[in-house]
């Protein structure tokens, strides 16, 4: 980060701060009576609203500014905002969770035209789908013991919002597949680019059972890409690739590189298939392989 970024950064934090405690004061002293509605008025259009044109004005260059920027790995930037500003990724979360929902509901898939994309999630819905029996079930109840309509109304919108993001925090992998493009394979996991290589830098690519980790993994130059199945599609590297797996921050491996992936696809074959004309050796395309079990 530049030093005239962290000096955008922090002017905007401390004007945040300043426009917020602002705001809530004056309503305080408003809704208390303290502030005739008239000296009220006159606040607002004194204070409060230059605060919120200077805000909007700050806003507007550091997003500007932002967006011009160049991200580590080409992050977009969501991924940039996502980074800077930790107090707003529970709400881009939100955003970027009800936006993969509306595309999956659309079948739409986010990936470059003349790409051939694999999916991942087959069996996956499994578990929000449970979850959302399970709210139901819950909501039936409360309506029962719950004797305020208000809290019954409340607890209605925070289970229904829960349950729409649950399905989207899943249609987030749906919606971004892995994709073989010309010349090049990327994985994903979720709106996560995982890991790119050449086609020309795999070395083997076959199926292949691997029933260790049901979840996301990396240890060594092994990543593991899965959640609940086991995995049925081997990569091997000629040269190791740097990655970032979708592990949690206290798993994560500082400058992580791959020289194996094991992953599951819902369609190994084709998965397999697509990748093997490039130069991958090990499985013809004129030839199914086995799997292989560890």
């Amino acid at each position: 980060m530049t030093r005239k970024s962290a000096w955008l950064r922090a002017a905007h934090r401390a004007h945040t701060g300043l426009t917020v405690a602002v705001v809530v004061t004056l309503l305080i002293l408003n809704l208390t009576d303290v502030l005739r509605p008239e000296m009220a008025l006159r606040l607002f259009l004194l204070i409060e609203v230059p605060l919120i044109l200077v805000f909007a004005a700050i806003t507007f260059v550091r997003f500007r500014n932002l967006g011009r920027s160049a991200g580590p790995g080409n992050a977009n930037f969501l991924d940039r905002l996502k980074a800077e500003e930790p107090m707003v990724r529970p709400a881009l979360s939100e955003i970027r969770s009800m936006w993969s929902l509306c595309l999956a509901i659309a079948r739409r898939r986010r990936v470059p035209p003349g790409s051939a994309p694999f999916g991942y999630t087959r069996g996956t819905f499994a578990m929000p789908a449970v979850m959302l029996a399970l709210c139901l079930g819950e909501l039936v109840v409360v309506h029962f013991i719950v004797p305020w309509q208000w809290l019954r109304i409340v607890l209605l919108v925070l289970t229904v919002w829960g349950a729409l993001f649950i399905f989207g925090f899943f249609a987030a992998r749906r919606v971004h597949p892995h994709f073989v493009s010309t010349g090049a394979l990327h994985l994903r996991w979720g709106y996560k680019n995982v890991l790119t290589t050449p086609t020309s830098n795999i070395l083997s690519v076959e199926p292949h059972a691997n029933h260790t980790h049901a979840h996301p993994f990396a240890e060594g130059s092994q990543l593991v890409l899965t959640q609940f199945q086991s995995t049925n599609v081997r990569i091997r590297l000629a040269a190791p690739v740097p990655a970032d797996p979708p592990v949690a921050k206290k798993d994560a491996i500082a400058g992580f590189k791959a020289s194996e992936v094991l992953l599951y696809v819902d369609d190994p074959d084709a998965f397999v298939n697509a990748l093997t004309p490039h130069g991958a050796h090990g499985t013809g395309s004129d030839q199914k392989a086995r799997p292989a079990y560890d």
